[in-house]
């Protein structure tokens, strides 16, 4: 698998007592807290998730197995603009 990068499409599933929900997302941001790696992600819901791990025990995750069988063989590209953004400095920023 593609390391998972600023600018990644992902699939971030969430897991509750009812239904499990996957979205597509790219990483907005990567970084190291407490030694464990966290990425904060903007979904194509236009919403953003902080401190996302890929720990397939927490509720809510990068799924590292999608992401690989779907968004690294391009049978789902994101349509949020990241590089547009990118570019024009119009991330969010997901950090207060």
């Amino acid at each position: 698998m593609s390391a998972l990068n600023e600018g990644k499409t992902v699939i971030v599933t969430t897991v509750d007592d009812y239904e499990t929900k996957h979205q597509v997302g790219v990483i907005v941001k990567r970084f190291v807290h407490n030694k464990r790696v966290l990425y904060d992600v903007l979904l194509e819901s236009r919403s953003a998730i902080s401190a996302l791990t890929t720990t397939t025990s927490s509720k809510t995750f990068i799924n590292r197995e999608l992401t690989e069988r779907l968004c690294d063989t391009d049978s789902i590209v994101t349509t949020i603009p990241y590089q547009h953004l990118l570019e024009n400095d119009l991330l969010p920023d997901t950090r207060a």
